[in-house]
């Protein structure tokens, strides 16, 4: 009876072994997999930043440009399908300031009330910029607070510090992060549907961390668009439409479309055609389905990748 029940355990703990080298074996390989694709990503990645930095020729970023078409990278037994896409398309966050960090730009006013206005929070727009201004002097109608951080936030969620900045209003009611909003929060979004407002969109919609001083014209949303000086939904809308066609390469070009202001003035200091950050999007298929891939921003005044993240 003790040899058959020795004979079962030893058993037992040589299934169990063989189960945890399997096991171990297979986290291995994962991590070799990993490692290597990171590797590839790595070199692949810097041969697109190079090749962007080095384009000195064309003074525009559009989407129409040949670089910035989806296309497919066969690595190793997998299938890489990448996307480079010219970022600078909304509100830049961390220029909205002069040089003393403290002062709304001039060129900058009028669209970041606006769009307050739209979400139908105009009660935040100087309590964001007390928040994000280097002093701690309150604005009319505002207060400072010990909570401020009182600099340029390192990512969005950052203004989340901000008590009335709840998910929805960061990210848009409609988003899945708005789920950490109470209901209460969000009651007031389908009455307001009809209103010519822009309720459903969040502060994330508008603005990026990702721009530069100017937005590039050839690939900001309708939206965001609608507020720069002088335009409205219906110049926007045809701007949108203009540059399905052709890209649009100057203020000549803008000056050309239907209804565009004569002056340019006011927009000189806010719009251009060109991007500073740019998006990589890398897609892995292969036959094991374990998919993943890469997302990086990078900033090509610089070549420097400020943003790296696994999907």
């Amino acid at each position: 009876m003790s040899v058959l029940l020795l004979g079962t355990v030893l058993i037992s703990c040589a299934t169990a072994f063989a189960w945890f080298s399997r096991v171990q074996v297979r986290s291995a390989l994962r991590e070799k997999e990993s490692l290597e694709r990171r590797s590839a990503a790595e070199v692949l990645v810097a041969a697109i930043i190079t090749g962007i930095k080095s384009n000195v020729l064309v003074k525009f970023d559009s989407l129409l440009l040949p670089w910035f078409k989806p296309f497919i990278a066969p690595i190793d037994d997998a299938a890489w399908v990448i996307q480079i896409r010219p970022l600078d398309d909304k509100i830049p966050i961390r220029n909205i300031f002069l040089p003393d960090g403290s002062t709304l730009r001039t060129e900058m006013r009028d669209m970041w009330y606006d769009m307050w206005e739209k979400m139908n929070r105009r009660d935040m727009a100087d309590l964001v910029l007390d928040f994000l201004d280097r002093d701690t002097k309150a604005r009319s109608g505002s207060n400072e607070r010990e909570t401020h951080v009182n600099r340029t936030v390192l990512d969005m969620s950052e203004l989340l510090m901000l008590e009335e900045m709840t998910p929805a209003v960061l990210y848009g009611p409609n988003s899945e992060k708005a789920a950490l909003t109470p209901a209460t929060a969000t009651a007031n979004v389908q009455p307001a549907l009809n209103s010519g407002l822009d309720v459903t969109a969040g502060l994330t919609d508008y603005c990026t961390l990702w721009c530069g001083s100017k937005i590039n014209i050839n690939v900001a949303p309708v939206r965001v668009m609608e507020i720069l000086p002088g335009l409205n939904s219906s110049i926007a809308e045809r701007i949108a439409e203009a540059r399905e066609t052709a890209p649009i390469k100057n203020m000549s070009d803008l000056r050309s479309i239907p209804g565009f202001p004569a002056s340019t003035a006011r927009l000189s200091g806010l719009v251009g055609f060109s991007s500073q950050y740019f998006e990589i999007r890398m897609e892995i298929l292969d036959d094991n389905d374990t998919g993943g891939g890469f997302d990086v921003i990078f900033d090509k005044s610089t070549g420097l990748i400020v943003l790296w993240e696994e999907i």
